[in-house]
């Protein structure tokens, strides 16, 4: 019985010195190791900026609700929504209240975030 205790005690400091080997190993491997040469980063391409008289194009983030409200001058919400798909010829764009806006037609507005440029 004191044999096997003296095996199992053995082996188990056996297993843990090979494992704090391995441990030690492939630290010293990863900080041997050189990144390779990184060439020069492109630049992506950014959406433009939308100006008056652009063709811009409704984009609808909530796939369930497929309607943007249009906005007031102010930025503030109307009883009326655009469907996604639809084109507009911005008339006007503007910055209020922290919201760019966009001029669709009389005192209806878009939110930049929900239009892009066609």
């Amino acid at each position: 019985m004191l044999d096997a205790k003296k095996l199992a005690k053995v082996v188990s400091v056996a297993v843990a010195s090979m494992s704090l080997l391995g441990v030690s190993a492939s630290v010293t491997e990863a900080a041997s190791f050189t990144a390779p040469k990184l060439g020069v980063a492109e630049v992506a391409p950014t959406n433009p900026a939308i100006k008056k008289s652009a063709k811009i194009f409704v984009t609808v983030k909530d796939t369930k609700n497929q309607k943007v409200a249009v906005l007031n001058a102010n930025g503030g919400k109307l009883a009326k929504t655009v469907s996604m798909g639809s084109t507009f010829t911005a008339k006007d764009v503007k910055k209020t209240n922290g919201k760019k806006l966009v001029k669709i037609s009389g005192n209806q507005w878009l939110d930049t975030k929900d239009v892009v440029k066609d």
